[in-house]
């Protein structure tokens, strides 16, 4: 029997199986120490229907919509009313619900006492240590569930870890919860191991990045120990995760025919660009940056590993941003597996076009952008390492194969320059051909940000956590301000974003709704001609023939060309020189018809190029 049991509570997806608990099990089951997940996140949505499971998972997320479930459970009448919840939360970050979304809401709710009942329908007393993974909006649904398993079985060491549990935040929740009595404050890859062992009697200290209940035992709150004297240095060391329980749960589930699912992997932690310039509204990767990756060799294995077991070909990396070596290196090597592998990584947009190229040969499947806008100065403002001519650029080639863009519209940040939007609303239009995006949203302030950090700095005032946290925790606002990752901020100037930036969201709105719907491509005949084809709302014409050094000019503006480059290569696009006048003259009317941009000093053309 297992000695040990890791609980993956609602409202974890459906589709993959948990990194982190699936490499805690794995390395737990190294010291030959038995040890189990539970997916109970499937238990809820088999009581719910996987289409309501997903919705509250997916659209409720940045509200603690699902917290707030659990936590009216856990607290009563402790909490503010249902009422002040949705027209204070949910209303505000979504006027578009309607009372049909409500109503589905509150039917969710009225599931929660039950799901309970049928997770805590085992002898619990049979285990030594109940882990649990408090990622967000899994927090309340842990604590409620570890507290009917101390009323059963006391002698259970319980253990919380996870991102909701990072730093300061992971102090605050075993101070506030006396259900808990260690939490992992950190990567727990090394100190939770250590930590069973230590319940188990074969150790006896306290391994470093594990606080204990008698640390808050007289309501203090120590500081959060020094993340660096337990980071996971060597990913090579790591055991591969063991996903077994997450497929075999799948398999018993009535679920399992509408859950496509994904394997997921990491080849790195921590952000190389954030060591040196930390975006100034990122908190991932939390107290630390540092960044470390696995070696190729080790991170194809791993993924053969992993893709022969289970028999997936679909995998979505872990990782906060793609290691810039592995073009030359992890790339080559996994084509040469011959895996049939779909992955998704997340990217900067400084890439070239044969680092894309790359990519989509050793079977890239989607892309996740770090894109934010495409403003120029804002991106030099929050740090990002790209301009809006890298990100148009990157879009344009990961769009033209057909593969999934994921990537985000940020706007608000503090200090930018409201005549700016008024670009950005007239370029939107002849990008509408292109992979929309995913959202539009006010920048928010996230734990351990640099805005986060310093918000004075960055022109913001009167930080305070997020209001969806007060109909969570019926805790002080100094306990709410450890326990939040979310945070509000007022700007230091008084400014209403909206009131500049609503005209370029009106069409990125557009540009969503025609998503799929429009083109603008060019096909090379080969006979010396190219055609370019348009059917985006603000196309001049249907059709356009391009030949001579028109073609070559338009081609070789694939990569956003300064004028001054274009004039001097002129011979390697056409091999005769050419009138800069007529030059200049052609490059502004295809910027006037919008079959070209010109961003940051720099021309590109639109067109997605097709093959066939």
């Amino acid at each position: 029997m297992p000695r040990v049991l890791i609980v993956n509570m609602p409202l974890f997806s459906l589709r993959w199986p948990n990194l982190g608990t699936s490499l805690l099990k794995a390395q737990v089951l190294r010291r030959g120490i038995a040890c189990q997940i539970a997916y109970f996140n499937y238990d809820l949505a088999e009581m719910l229907g996987e289409d309501r499971y997903t919705w509250l998972a997916d659209s409720f997320a940045f509200v603690l919509g699902g917290e707030r479930l659990f936590a009216r459970h856990y607290f009563g009448d402790r909490l503010p009313g249902d009422e002040a919840f949705f027209n204070d939360v949910l209303l505000a970050a979504d006027p578009g619900l309607t009372s049909v979304d409500r109503r589905d809401y509150e039917a969710a709710g009225a599931v929660v006492e039950p799901f309970l009942d049928r997770c805590a329908a085992r002898d619990w007393s049979q285990y030594a240590v109940v882990g649990f993974a408090a990622s967000f909006q899994q927090t309340m649904a842990s604590m409620c569930l570890a507290r009917r398993i101390k009323s059963v079985a006391p002698g259970v060491r319980i253990v919380f870890g996870g991102a909701a549990c990072e730093g300061p935040m992971g102090i605050e929740l075993i101070g506030q919860f006396p259900e808990i009595d260690y939490v992992c404050v950190g990567e727990a890859d090394a100190a939770f191991p250590r930590l069973v062992e230590q319940i188990l009697g074969r150790r006896g200290d306290l391994p470093a990045g594990v606080v204990g209940r008698e640390s808050v035992s007289c309501g203090a709150r120590p500081d959060a120990p020094d993340p660096c004297t337990f980071l996971t240095r060597d990913l090579d060391g790591l055991a591969y995760p063991d996903f077994d329980d997450y497929f075999e749960r799948l398999a018993g589930s009535p679920l399992r025919e509408e859950v496509d699912p994904l394997l997921f992997f990491e080849t790195s932690r921590g952000c190389w660009w954030g060591q040196k310039h930390h975006c100034a509204f990122c908190g991932l990767n939390g107290s630390t940056l540092s960044y470390r990756s696995k070696t190729p060799r080790r991170a194809v294995d791993e993924l053969r590993h992993l893709v022969e077991r289970h028999g997936l070909h679909r995998a979505c990396s872990s990782d906060n941003i793609l290691d810039h070596r592995y073009f030359d290196t992890f790339l080559p090597l996994l084509r040469g597996e011959d895996l049939d592998l779909a992955f998704v990584f997340e990217m900067k947009t400084n890439l070239a076009r044969r680092q894309v190229e790359l990519l989509l040969e050793a079977g890239m499947g989607a892309a996740q952008l770090g894109i934010e806008t495409f403003i120029t100065p804002v991106l030099k403002l929050i740090g990002k390492g790209a301009t809006a001519m890298q990100n148009v650029q990157t879009l344009k080639w990961l769009s033209e194969p057909g593969i999934e863009v994921k990537w985000n519209v940020l706007y608000g940040f503090p200090n930018e320059n409201p005549d700016d939007y008024a670009g950005l609303a007239d370029l939107v239009p002849s990008l509408v051909h292109l992979a929309p995006p995913m959202a539009a949203g006010r920048v928010r302030m996230d734990r351990f940000s640099p805005y986060f950090e310093a918000p004075e700095r960055w022109g913001m005032v009167n930080k305070r956590p997020a209001r969806a946290f007060r109909y969570v925790y019926p805790f002080p606002e100094e306990s709410l301000a450890r326990l939040a990752y979310y945070f509000e901020f007022d700007y230091a100037d008084g400014r209403n974003p909206l009131d500049y930036a609503a005209p370029a969201l009106a069409e990125i709105e557009r540009w969503q709704g025609l998503a799929g719907s429009v083109t603008l491509r060019s096909f090379d005949r080969g006979d010396g001609v190219t055609i370019v084809t348009d059917t985006r709302p603000c196309a001049t014409e249907f059709q356009r023939r391009l030949s001579g050094w028109r073609r070559g000019l338009y081609a070789y503006c694939d990569t956003g060309r300064s004028l001054k480059t274009i004039l001097r290569s002129a011979a390697e696009w056409n091999g005769d020189p050419i009138e800069a006048e007529d030059v200049r003259h052609q490059l502004d009317s295809w910027v006037s018809d919008r079959i070209m941009v010109q961003l940051d000093g720099r021309y590109l053309n639109l067109a997605l190029r097709m093959t066939e």
